[in-house]
């Protein structure tokens, strides 16, 4: 696999306990408000002002980075266990707060409904979203109780559209990358479509352009 921005992502781990990531020094507040670089034996990237980095302690090769409630976790080695080209979605998503809110069951398909978004080549960000009225005929999932649509997880994709990237027949390791919200209440996800929601998906993703992976 090339250096690239890449998503990587075991979300089980997401609760996991965390060491902190080697190179992010935060301490002035001119420092806070500047861009900082996380780098690992696994990878490197770019963080914006208000971001911080966690490196799981049981998986080298995965961190979590947060800002507020919201959460990137990449994992540069993630490892698949179901026999499924690509993987399940239960495998990168369960373990996330905000995934395990909506999804009542595992393992299951996304609920609600979906929107893709080219990020880069050839890697599309999708971003998964829930409403009352969407998952009506979804038994598996949990929506906001007013009419609200929600947002409460997103992934990265490659051209084949799994939800391991790079998955190939027999090679048990891939690249996974998720977003996700810190809260378990379905009634307090982050509205579609709101400034906070955009801003946060775009600086995301802007950190996943920047991931040079390191060690395959």
């Amino acid at each position: 696999m090339k250096s690239f921005a890449i998503l990587c992502g075991l979300s089980l781990l997401l609760l996991a306990a965390y060491s902190h990531g080697a190179a992010q020094q935060p301490s002035s507040p001119q420092q806070k408000s500047q861009n900082t670089v996380y780098e690992t034996p696994y990878m490197k990237l770019v963080l914006p002002p208000g971001w911080t980095a966690k490196r799981s302690r049981r998986v080298p090769a995965a961190v979590n980075i947060a800002k507020g409630n919201y959460i990137l976790y990449i994992n540069t080695q993630a490892s698949q266990a179901s026999g499924v080209e690509g993987g399940r979605f239960s495998e990168i998503a369960m373990g996330a707060p905000s995934a395990d809110a909506v999804v009542t069951v595992q393992p299951s398909p996304p609920c609600g409904t979906a929107e893709s978004t080219r990020v880069f080549d050839p890697h599309t960000r999708v971003d998964l979203y829930v409403s009352k009225a969407g998952a009506q005929s979804q038994e598996w999932c949990n929506a906001p109780s007013s009419g609200a649509t929600v947002w409460y997880f997103s992934y990265l994709t490659d051209a084949a559209g799994g939800f391991f990237n790079f998955y190939a027949p027999g090679q048990n390791r891939a690249l996974v990358v998720t977003m996700a919200y810190s809260s378990k209440d379905v009634n307090n996800l982050p509205m579609k479509g709101s400034a906070e929601l955009e801003s946060m998906l775009s600086e995301m993703t802007s950190m996943v352009k920047s991931l040079k992976v390191k060690r395959k």
